[in-house]
Parts: C-alpha cells; structure tokens; sequence
C-alpha cells in the first residue's frame, strides 16, 4: 500500500514537473528516464559501477538494451542510416525515490539530428542554425567556394588571394574548433565542472581534444544523470549495423568505450585518475 502511494505521488509530481519544462520549452517533453517493462525482481544489483572500458554487460543493462533495440526497430526511417553502424548507450539509473529505470543514448548524430525523444540530448547542441557554430560554418563554407572559384581563374593575383584566403580558413577553423570544446562543460560525480579543453590538458599533457569528443554515448548519459540527480548504477554500450571498414563491430554485441575520445573525458566524470 505504501509503495503503491509513494508511486502514485512520485507519478503525479513528474507529470507537473514535465508540464512545467514543457510550459517553459514551447513544445511536449518525452520523458528520457524509462521503467523497465520486465520485471527486475531477483536481479542483483552490481557492488560497484561499470569500468566503461572492461566490463561485462550487467543483466539490467542487457535487458534496457533489449528495450532501446525494439525501439530502434519502430523506427525504419532510420533503417538505412544505421546500417552504416553507429554506437549505443544504455545507463542504468536510480531516481530520488529509489526506483530503478534507464536512459539510453546514441553516439554523434541519428537521421541528421543530435537531440531525438527517447535518448538523452547532446551535451551542447551545435545545431541550432542561429547559434554561433553553425554561422561560423556558413562563413568558413563561403571561403571554400571563393577558393574554387579563384582556382578555376588560375591567375598569379588568383594565387596569392587563394594562399591568403586558405589561411584565413585555417584560422577561423581553428577558433571554431576551440570555441565548440569550450561550450561542451562536462560534470562529474562531485558536482564540478570542467570543459573538454580542461579535461584533455590535465590528463593528457596539453593535448588538445580530437574532433568528436564529447558527443559519445557514454559522456551523453553520464551527464544527463548528474544533471538530473540520478544515480549510477551500471552502463554499457551495443552497435548497431554494419561493421565500420577500420575495425570490427558485430550487430548487438557490447563494447567499451573508445579510448581516444572517452578515456579522459569519463575518467574525469567518474573520478577516476589514468
């Protein structure tokens, strides 16, 4: 009785709540935490929570995978996409009350999109067409096509003005690139914060982040939790598709983390030391 009345009033308070963000956003929220649709009964929970890069799948993250890949099957507008491959997440999660669900996550972008009902969101959304990424990508975009144009003249004033317009790209790249790391503010366990240029110089002696960090799985889930006071229990992460022409990857078969994005970046958020 006790249960069924907590429930119901931990129900009614994430309805107002989702009500409210949704009163804020303009648009309808999808929850991202989900209740498992098996019963968990029986299954115990894990001592301590999953090393990202050596681990064997818990039963709870097996059965959340189970769930996020019938989801992914009701969805054949994406067919063609995911058979190219990509990675999964699923973390598994208790609330303020105790009570056990999941969140899961793609890696990157999915049908040209890095935010999609069901998953959790990015960590930084450089899509949106009026933010400063995207009219900083436009303007590099411009002097790419004033650098065809001019090499098509194949003049020695052409020359000179595709050298200089060729650097000015470099620049401005450069600058996008650091600016994007520096919007991507990952938090850890602790509370605090710290951006992907942060993270890599002080685990990786000044090296600078490589293209793509930040936009995994694992990073994606881990941030939403703490963001959302929701606590850890165990994580992995499943392909989907084809295996990529680099390395091998086989449909629904569970892998760590990468190690070149993510190692740094979860041993931060984990608190854990190289």
């Amino acid at each position: 009785m006790a249960d069924n009345f907590l429930e119901k009033h931990y129900a009614e308070y994430e309805a107002k709540r989702n009500a409210l963000q949704a009163h804020k956003l303009g648009k309808k929220q999808v929850s991202r935490l989900h209740r498992f649709s098996e019963s968990t009964e029986g299954i115990e929970l894990p001592t301590e929570f999953t090393d990202p890069f050596n681990y064997t799948p818990h039963p709870l993250c097996k059965l959340a995978a189970d769930e996020v890949m019938c989801y992914i099957n009701t969805h054949p507008e994406w067919h063609d996409e995911l058979q190219q491959g990509k990675m999964f997440g699923v973390l598994v999660v208790k609330n303020a009350m105790g009570q056990l669900g999941f969140l899961a996550a793609f890696s990157g972008l999915l049908n040209k999109q890095n935010s999609l009902p069901y998953f959790v969101p990015a960590v930084y959304d450089m899509l949106n067409p009026n933010g400063h990424f995207k009219t900083e990508e436009r303007a590099i975009s411009l002097i790419n096509a004033h650098i065809k144009e001019l090499e098509a003249e194949n003049t020695s004033s052409s020359s000179e003005e595709i050298l200089e317009l060729k650097k000015e790209r470099k620049r401005r790249s450069e600058t996008l690139q650091n600016w994007l790391f520096e919007q991507f503010v990952m938090l850890n366990s602790r509370g605090e914060r710290k951006n992907l240029i942060e993270i890599f110089q002080g685990q990786q002696k000044q090296h600078m982040p490589p293209g793509g960090a930040g936009e995994c799985a694992a990073p994606k889930l881990l941030q939403y939790a703490f963001l959302n006071k929701l606590r850890p229990i165990a994580m992995a992460e499943f392909w989907w598709g084809n295996s990529p022409k680099n390395e091998e990857r086989i449909h629904g078969h569970f892998y760590p983390a990468c190690e070149q994005k993510c190692r740094p970046i979860l041993n931060y958020m984990l608190n854990k030391t190289i």
